[in-house]
């Protein structure tokens, strides 16, 4: 039992790990200085996954609250304690500190930020055309975090998780966001993202990953997750991505399980903080200093590194250092 366990969380954090660099490439802006526009290779290196990219890092989020929480017994007062220190307090930081710091760097950057306490006050609740705009996710998971009764007494019973798992995939279809001129606090698409994080949950409750760790079930999923997305099939075509990501990052936990390993227990702050970096690759580095279309490759794979890496290493400082509120800011336990 004890190597069960110990094989499943190796391959949950490779796959995390997997998740989170398709999340900083997705990031990636290299401006061609005869166009304006970002390169194309960084969009269509990334067209392949963007079905998976968001919907398997929610899709995580769920199972790991299984995992770490639903499966140990937490109390519904710890519960949402923990998340208040792990989600809210780092939403309210980043927020602000994505707002200022932008700000700061007005003149470089293409979307202005034009200075006023109302402006600043709504990057906490409209996300759109702000700042703040990455930071949708966390507000997401505030939401879901909320619903952690619900999700407690749906466990109990198979009937309870299969009708619900069906009810957030008709759920998904529902447009709530025309009945609003805003989506404040991101709540009127939630039903957009509830059922890839009910899909966690059943997934690990039930440890139906066990049935995606053959090599041919691999390939199937692969095949059937090429199909659905040249047919264009959203929900189906997410949801079947997420089952090839599970069965390849199975595959790849028995030749390499240690991969990734100097960042994948780091991705949380990665996705807090690779935003930061990033830009000053993009905005600094490679339009204003070293721009040059040879160079294109070598700054692509820079971009991606300081967006993994940096925050890493941030992180780490923070952790020996004795800033308490620091570290409860940028999300370490």
């Amino acid at each position: 039992m004890t190597i069960h366990i110990s094989n499943r969380i190796e391959w949950l954090s490779l796959l995390r790990g997997i998740n989170i660099i398709l999340v900083v490439m997705f990031h990636v802006n290299l401006i061609d200085l005869s166009t304006g526009e970002n390169h194309t290779f960084c969009t269509s290196v990334c067209e392949p996954f963007n079905p998976i990219r968001m919907p398997l890092f929610i899709f995580c989020s769920g199972g790991l609250l299984y995992l770490s929480r639903i499966r140990k017994g937490w109390s519904v007062k710890d519960l949402y304690v923990d998340k208040v220190n792990r989600i809210l307090y780092p939403f309210l930081f980043f927020v602000t500190f994505f707002y200022f710091f932008k700000l700061l760097f007005n003149p470089f950057t293409k979307t202005k930020v034009v200075f006023s306490i109302g402006n600043y006050l709504e990057s906490f609740y409209i996300f759109y055309q702000h700042p703040s705009a990455h930071l949708w996710f966390l507000s997401v998971l505030l939401w879901f975090m909320m619903l952690y009764p619900l999700f407690v007494w749906l466990s109990k019973s198979i009937v309870r998780m299969t009708s619900f798992l069906l009810l957030t995939a008709a759920f998904y279809f529902a447009d709530f966001l025309s009945l609003t001129p805003e989506n404040y606090f991101f709540f009127f698409t939630l039903n957009k993202y509830l059922v890839y994080f009910f899909f966690g949950i059943f997934i690990f409750r039930y440890e139906l990953y066990q049935y995606l760790r053959n090599r041919i079930i691999c390939l199937a999923t692969i095949a059937l997750y090429a199909l659905s997305f040249w047919m264009e099939i959203p929900l189906l075509t997410s949801m079947i991505g997420i089952l090839m990501m599970i069965a390849v990052s199975q595959q790849i936990a028995l030749v390499q399980p240690k991969l990734f390993h100097y960042f994948r227990e780091y991705i949380y702050q990665i996705f807090l903080m690779s935003f930061i970096f990033q830009p000053f690759v993009e905005l600094l580095l490679w339009k204003r200093i070293f721009y040059n279309e040879d160079l294109f490759l070598l700054f692509y794979v820079l971009n991606v590194l300081s967006g993994i890496f940096l925050p890493v290493l941030v992180t780490k400082a923070v952790e020996k250092s004795n800033w308490k509120w620091l570290k409860v800011c940028i999300g370490i336990k």
